[in-house]
């Protein structure tokens, strides 16, 4: 009855909040379908590519590429990626679009779509060896490059849809259902159709021909759903002109903490996921059953997961990320166990170890929720939307861990007996049915099984250190809602959503601090199961109001310490120095940041430790000038900027001109953000300064600019509801005639 009732609840909100979302939310149930499809799409359009590794379905096991070879191809792609790293991570951190930070990637689905197919249909089967290998290399790079992009483009959406962490896992969770059928497909197709079509061959050039090309034509029609139905919502300073330094980006995340404990998480996948081939090994050349079988048992153990999604939001609000995370990853030390000490007495017992197994592969839930609230976290501690660098510190430390570990499993596969060349050796079974005495498959298989035991160990223990609770992301955004509301209202160009909510979130400290916590009752006292469950959420709501509070007071307040005064001191004399002015002054500002007080608590330290940066950075700016700015220097506008995406675009001629404008002004802009940047620093510091002292004067205009605000969302509401009816109209029109 509860669970009755529940759904029919959930089937009312989505009615409601189809097209506008609900007050307190940012996203419309619609755009959660519209990001989900999309990502659906672009899994399936990518199922196909091209890697080096010794497991890989496609160069290892169709075209039976050496290991030596693979992994060989394997460190020049890792190489590559190095070289590649810091201009992809410079492109996502600093491209500058209406489009989106992200968005802007999602139209590649069709030279994606495209390349995949071409490197599906090359005619590698009918080349020498070197040659093949060499057209796999050159193919694989473009195609991968390409790939790459277009899947973060549309994966990486979920990160910007919603600045509500509590609103961004149930968009992962809904997205994370939906696009999961895409291995659920072509895990159940792929081997029964190779049975058909191959005699059971899983690995043959002809069923990849066969039934990739609809994948990928569906999927890249079906991730264009993501580029026109969702927007992202990133809260960031429009008025801000700095770019971000790839160097500088890449201190403030090695200096991340969270950010370590993740990484730690992924690194030792190559021993936890030893145990990834057990099941398909079995059948292939184990022999324990049918392709088809296999197909059913993959597809339905992989669906488990699909149940532990529905629960993650409720897992997540109950145990919070942290708890939940080690929960989980304890979960698979057990499980790990179970399906070493029981793989060989049943299959039975393998689906259910693998179901149970993959139950708890939430990743997409929980990886990403906490990848988003690191994100959300390094713009607090940093001042800077970063992105793109968290990808090159994971590459460049990753890769190098990567290419010690990538020998591990080969060396283990040839201790046990399998060189990488003669796949014959696993076979448990000869071409006429009688076993093969010397085959090596299950002693080799007990080797992968305790490495993968170990590895779900050591992966329970960097979580214990993970200490960003919810509060304190809710804390975090509500902070960079308020300095960026601050920013663009000094430049007379602030959004009225954002300017509310920072002043909502200022008026909620007003009301909560100094106030004593509440603790939760013990006991119902008199009421039903639904009101104690109520009223203890509504203390722990109102609890965390006051955490937060505190945390917005903190930082309110942090300018008026004897740190803060003297930081504020410095930053006002680079700032009256005016913006062409500190060029030629006299001041000596390296010695006055040197002389700073060291600062009560870490972000106190780490300012001084900018301030000494920033100063620095003036003598290059006096030698940068010239070099920008030979015919004299010319301050940069950020509202004409963002004026020009309004010009009128209606013509191919006024398309090309103002295509033409945004260049030449994102030049510009960059040039005035790398020069300007110590002065655009301490300019940030005088203005938030100077509103934290009268913080009361920024949130005096909140009344009217939030009855505007509440007009327009009326108006649209309204509109959309119009619309609404127009479309039933319509259509009982059509029914009748």
């Amino acid at each position: 009855m509860v669970l009755v009732e529940k759904a029919k609840g959930i089937i009312t909100d989505v009615r409601a909040y189809w097209r506008v979302p609900a007050t307190g939310d940012y996203v419309a149930y619609k755009e959660y379908l519209m990001l989900s499809v999309g990502w659906l799409g672009m899994r399936l359009a990518t199922t196909f590519g091209i890697a080096f590794s010794v497991n890989n379905p496609f160069t290892a096991m169709t075209l039976h590429m050496e290991h030596r070879d693979l992994l060989i191809l394997g460190y020049i792609c890792t190489a590559i990626s190095y070289a590649l790293a810091p201009l992809n991570a410079y492109i996502i951190d600093n491209l500058k679009s209406r489009v989106g930070k992200y968005k802007v990637f999602v139209r590649l689905a069709v030279p994606s779509g495209i390349l995949s197919l071409f490197a599906l249909f090359y005619p590698y089967e009918k080349m020498t060896y070197v040659p093949m290998i060499v057209s796999l290399f050159v193919i694989g790079q473009i195609q991968g490059y390409v790939q790459g992009w277009y899947n973060t483009g549309v994966s990486n959406l979920v990160y910007v849809i919603s600045p509500n962490s509590k609103e961004r896992v149930k968009i992962i969770t809904v997205a994370s259902l939906v696009h999961n059928f895409a291995p659920s497909i072509t895990g159940l197709l792929i081997p029964m159709l190779s049975d058909v079509l191959a005699g059971g061959d899983l690995y043959n050039i002809r069923t990849y021909r066969l039934v990739y090309p609809a994948f990928i034509i569906v999927g890249v029609a079906l991730s264009m759903t993501s580029y026109y139905g969702v927007s992202e919502r990133i809260v960031e300073p429009r008025s801000r002109a700095t770019g971000i330094g790839l160097i500088e980006a890449l201190r403030d995340v090695s200096r991340n903490k969270l950010f370590w404990i993740k990484c730690t998480d992924n690194w030792n996948n190559f021993m936890e996921d030893s145990k990834n081939v057990l099941m398909q090994w079995l059948f292939y050349y184990g022999k324990v059953g049918s392709m088809t079988m296999y197909g059913i048992m993959d597809t339905v153990s992989y669906n488990s997961s699909m149940w532990a999604m529905l629960f993650s939001p409720w897992m997540i609000d109950k145990m919070g990320k942290k708890g939940f995370k080690i929960i989980k990853n304890i979960s698979q030390v057990f499980i790990t166990l179970g399906l070493a000490l029981t793989y060989k007495k049943s299959l039975v017992m393998i689906f259910i170890f693998y179901f149970l197994n993959r139950f708890w592969e939430t990743t997409e839930v929980i990886d990403r929720s906490i990848e988003s609230d690191i994100r959300d976290y390094q713009q607090y501690i940093s001042g800077e939307r970063i992105d793109g660098s968290f990808g090159v510190v994971d590459t460049y430390v990753g890769g190098a861990i990567g290419a010690v570990t990538n020998l591990f499993v080969p060396w283990v596969y040839k201790r046990n007996g399998f060189d990488g060349t003669d796949y014959d050796v696993l076979n448990v079974y000869d071409s006429n049915g009688v076993y093969k005495e010397n085959n090596v498959l299950y002693p080799l298989l007990d080797k992968l099984m305790w490495i993968s035991l170990a590895g779900a160990i050591i992966d329970v223990f960097p979580w214990f250190l993970y200490d960003l609770s919810d509060t304190d992301q809710k804390s975090v955004l509500r902070v960079i809602r308020l300095r960026s509301a601050i920013e663009d209202k000094n430049e007379g160009m602030v959004d009225d959503a954002l300017y509310c909510e920072a002043c909502e979130a200022v008026i909620a400290m007003k009301e909560n601090l100094g106030r004593d916590k509440t603790p939760g009752l013990s006991g119902r006292q008199g009421m039903t199961e639904k009101e104690y469950r109520e009223e203890n959420r509504r203390i722990k709501a109102a609890n965390e109001e006051i955490d937060i509070a505190s945390f917005l007071s903190n930082e309110i307040a942090g300018y008026s310490s004897a740190f803060g005064t003297a930081l504020k001191e410095l930053c006002s004399d680079i700032y009256n120095e005016g913006p062409s002015g500190f060029f030629a002054s006299n001041i000596d500002f390296e010695a006055r940041a040197l002389a700073l007080p060291e600062g009560g608590n870490k972000n106190d330290k780490r300012l001084r430790a900018e301030a000494i940066r920033m100063s620095r950075a003036v003598k290059r700016s006096v030698k940068a000038v010239g070099r920008y700015y030979p015919d004299g220097f010319k301050e940069f506008s950020a509202c004409a900027y963002e004026a020009l995406y309004d010009l009128p675009d209606t013509t191919a001629q006024l398309r090309k001109q103002k295509n033409a404008l945004i260049r030449k002004a994102n030049k510009e802009r960059r040039s005035y953000g790398k020069v300007m940047k110590p002065y655009l620093w301490a300019k940030r510091n005088v203005v938030l300064s100077r509103a934290y002292d009268d913080i009361d004067a920024f949130i005096a205009d909140y009344p009217q600019v939030r009855q505007r605000l509440d007009e327009k969302i009326e108006s649209e509401r309204a509109e959309e509801a119009r619309r609404l009816e127009e479309r039933k109209a319509k259509a009982q029109a059509r029914k009748r005639g």
